[in-house]
């Protein structure tokens, strides 16, 4: 059985003639990888085409059918180690959420870009940069680090309600 892919119109880049990088799920494994592809809706387009959804709409509940020919995966580089990330989670949650640069460069650049107008607070223009930059290098760690801080959640809500939790 050939596996079925699907991603998210948001995550398709503008122009999808030629080789691009996408974001996929293995509709199977629910596995979420980066791919360097080629991207039809026409099968015969592609040498070696598996199916593709696309979900669109803002409730991703319209479902076109493309194809994908995948020609590199997991691009994303380091996989993402679940363990460490929920420890990492928990630790955040625990202790100071202060992130120390100590850098006077960085300091002194973040800070005329607050005292000009462009960010409110040196932790906007940080949390900001952070978060872009993980965005543009690291999608998928961001993508799990959201579904194992709504588990997480999820089960802290659960414990509550149910007695499990009396905080």
């Amino acid at each position: 059985m050939s596996p079925q892919y699907i991603t998210s119109e948001d995550h398709l880049p503008s122009d999808t003639g030629g080789e691009v990088t996408v974001q996929v799920t293995n509709q199977e494994t629910k596995e979420i990888f980066q791919t360097r592809a080629r991207l039809s809706r026409d099968s015969h387009e592609l040498d070696d085409p598996e199916p593709l959804t696309v979900l669109r709409g803002p409730h991703e509940n319209v479902e076109e059918q493309w194809y994908i020919e995948i020609i590199e995966a997991d691009l994303d580089g380091a996989p993402v180690d679940d363990g460490v990330l929920d420890r990492c989670i928990e630790q955040s949650r625990t202790q100071s959420d202060v992130v120390t640069v100590r850098s006077e460069d960085v300091r002194a650049l973040v800070t005329y870009l607050v005292e000009t107008g462009e960010y409110d607070s040196v932790s906007e223009a940080v949390r900001t940069f952070v978060t872009q930059h993980l965005a543009e290098t690291r999608p998928l760690l961001l993508d799990r680090y959201v579904e194992r801080r709504v588990r997480l959640e999820q089960d802290d809500l659960s414990r509550r309600l149910t007695g499990g939790d009396e905080t």
